[in-house]
């Protein structure tokens, strides 16, 4: 080996024991001990499955090529893992055989020992160490607010800050009902009914959380530490991304990182308007930063990426599955061979999987993408139709997502055209949003002197297909639902444009390109940093529009809800009153308890308000049912209607008591409802 090539690779593995070391650090912090290094062991155990087709797509000398192989992993062992549940065999001899027999699947049948079927650009030092850099400021990011997810005073009472209350809350209770091993899995608000959402991503951490080690049988911890290596494998996908469409360490260092850190100007748009009105600056711990845009202009809310590293991992997932299909596609265009396009539609269908909207859009840019190349050659027509085969892995993952019932009625709820928030000053909102990097990004694409454009096409039309999908579609019920999902989809095509055209101006006018890089992240910067502490300060406990800041569960509470997670029957219907805790209607203080029960009990409920699931006619008509029996002061009458709705436990506390003076009767008739469970004004009643 040359010294050079020796030098490389030493930096290499000096970059991956830095990321390693610092991962397990930030795992320990996140698992509170020993629990979270653990877990990260698991998860990369669970991931071998995938190894294979990472290193027969990129090669197994090349970052990308572990990068996408984890990826395939973790789908893989989502699909073996629902195997024996679906069969009714779900335990750990169960999901062990599942993982043995994908395992042995994919490395017998792979060519991975062969040269990879997608040439990248040829991996060096400094790309070691600039990915790394970006993998430290993930880590940076996201732990912190995962640290204090959760945390408990002196006195038991526990906190969680928003917006983890609406993503994270509802993501433990999905997660306790798949741990639950039922298929399909049951709504937790609407036990009589299955439930209708993309759950793949969370069968991993809801397998261990179940069967796993004594010292991970603990959902939300699995959760965290999960989450937190989604957002390492997302940042990677980005830099690969990037990677395979310029090539320039430095360049895709750069605009990965400030595409991280300083995408929106909202942060600096309400420092001025704070500044501007003498209000002081302590005021914006009670502001939700990246959404200036529909509190001030009533316009769509885009959420950054540190947001997708905090909240919505399940998203976060399907984006980096999507990007290992793109990043073949800028790297070779139209011209793989027949297994590199099975694979990429593997990759598409792996995105589907985890979110059936996401995944399909990705499938669109992909299809477009290599069409287009595809038109630039001799024989266009017969490359297009060879690369009709994606669309077997995609369509049958969209099978199996309907067959799974994941998304029933979600055609429905579809809507087309500009109106809504998309109407109300879109260029301001899109600049405020996204314009310290989408700017420069635009310059990316008419940039001299940097390669060829056809690398960039796949990022290109990816950014055309979220902007049109932004601006047109919503989902009737929820209308930020699809803004969400296509600005972060700009967010992970962005950085690949933005290092183009860094590339360029470092090459022809470097003090212009330190001035740009600087303006970017002064002016995106301030949003970043004020999102991060407020995402981490469950000491604010004031009240922001309809919620607190930060919900507190009492010890009181706790003590009750362990009592339910501990002594309750893991099926047991547990019921509390959902109306007077609906975050819609109620006074802010209550609200952001809409899922103590499916969450913080880990049991389903006959009747729930949730909102983070499409709202039915059933929700309200059986939430009237179960506020009937806390209204009415006919205990006869409540113990009938309990009896209808399977009932087998009710949960009261001093909200129902002082909302409903009938609640009463629980203590006053023993025969019907005995006390199971009693802390302060806490009580559990078991109806008999």
């Amino acid at each position: 080996m040359d010294p050079a090539r020796e030098g490389g690779e030493s930096e290499r593995r000096s970059a991956l024991v830095v990321v390693a070391c610092l991962t397990a650090i930030s795992a320990w912090i996140v698992g509170h001990g020993l629990a979270g290094p653990l877990y990260v062991l698991i998860y990369l155990l669970a991931t071998v499955p995938g190894l294979p087709l990472g290193f027969t797509l990129f090669g197994a000398r090349h970052p990308a090529g572990w990068v996408a192989g984890i990826l395939f992993g973790y789908a893989l062992a989502a699909f073996a893992l629902w195997i024996p549940i679906a069969m009714g065999l779900a335990s750990t001899p169960g999901f062990v055989a599942a993982w043995g027999f994908a395992t042995a699947v994919t490395w017998l049948a792979c060519p991975w020992r062969q040269s990879p079927l997608v040439a990248l650009p040829a991996w060096n030092r400094h790309a070691s160490v600039g990915a790394s850099v970006v993998l430290v400021l993930t880590l940076m990011l996201a732990t912190p607010p995962f640290a204090r997810v959760g945390e408990a005073d002196a006195v038991g009472n526990q906190s969680y800050r928003a917006y983890f209350t609406a993503d994270f809350v509802w993501h433990t209770a999905l997660t306790s009902e798949l741990s639950k091993f039922s298929m399909p899995p049951r709504n937790p608000y609407l036990a009589s009914q299955p439930l209708h959402y993309y759950w793949t991503y969370f069968l991993l951490p809801a397998a261990v959380s179940a069967q796993g080690p004594p010292l991970l049988r603990d959902v939300q911890l699995c959760l965290k530490v999960n989450a937190l290596m989604t957002g390492l494998l997302l940042m990677s996908a980005i830099f690969m991304a990037a990677w395979a469409a310029v090539g320039r360490p430095w360049p895709i260092t750069i605009a990965v990182c400030l595409t991280l850190l300083a995408a929106s100007a909202e942060g600096t748009y309400e420092l001025y308007r704070f500044w501007s009105r003498g209000q002081p600056l302590a005021g914006l711990r009670d502001v939700n930063i990246d959404a200036i845009t529909a509190w001030h202009f009533q316009g769509l809310r885009l959420d950054g990426l540190p947001r997708c590293l905090w909240y919505v991992p399940q998203h976060s997932t399907a984006y980096a599955l999507g990007l290992v299909a793109l990043t073949a596609a800028a790297a070779i265009g139209s011209a793989g061979s027949t297994m590199t396009i099975a694979l990429c539609g593997l990759a598409l269908a792996a995105s589907t999987m985890m979110n059936p909207f996401v995944g399909g859009l990705f499938a669109l840019a992909w299809g477009i993408a290599t069409t287009i190349d595809a038109l630039m050659t001799q024989r266009p027509l017969s490359r297009i139709v060879r690369h009709t085969l994606a669309a077997v892995p995609v369509g049958a993952a969209v099978v199996w997502c309907l067959a799974a019932q994941m998304v029933d009625g979600a055609g429905d709820a579809l809507a087309f055209g500009f109106w809504g928030p998309a109407a109300y000053s879109p260029l301001v909102v899109l600049l405020l949003s996204l314009g310290p990097v989408l700017v420069p990004a635009a310059a990316g694409v008419v940039a001299r002197g940097n390669g060829p454009l056809r690398p960039i096409v796949p990022a290109v039309v990816l950014i055309v297909v979220s902007l049109t999908v932004m601006y047109l579609v919503r989902l009737r019920v929820d209308v930020a639902w699809v803004p969400f999902r296509a600005g972060q989809m700009l967010l992970v095509a962005i950085p690949a444009l933005l290092a183009r055209a860094v590339a360029s101006l470092m090459e022809s006018r470097r003090g212009l390109a330190a001035a740009v890089i600087a303006i970017v992240f002064i002016v995106g910067a301030p949003t970043t940093i004020i999102d991060a502490f407020n995402a981490q300060n469950v000491e604010d406990q004031d009240v922001g529009p309809g919620f607190h800041w930060t919900l507190v569960l009492h010890a009181d509470e706790e003590r009750a809800l362990h009592w339910i997670r501990t002594a309750t029957p893991r099926t047991a219907v547990v019921q509390m009153e959902p109306s007077v805790r609906d975050r819609d209607r109620s006074a802010g203080q209550w609200g952001e308890r809409w899922s103590l029960i499916p969450s913080f009990g880990e049991r389903r409920m006959a009747a729930g308000l949730p909102i983070s699931l499409m709202r039915v006619p059933e929700y309200a008509e059986k939430s009237a049912l179960v506020t009937a029996i806390y209204e009415t002061s006919d205990p006869h009458e409540a113990w009938t209607i309990a009896h209808r709705l399977r009932i087998a436990y009710l949960y009261v506390d001093a909200l129902d008591r002082a909302a409903y003076p009938g609640a009463s009767k629980f203590d006053a008739a023993p025969q019907l409802f005995a006390t199971a469970f009693s802390s302060g004004d806490v009580r559990v009643f078991a109806v008999k």
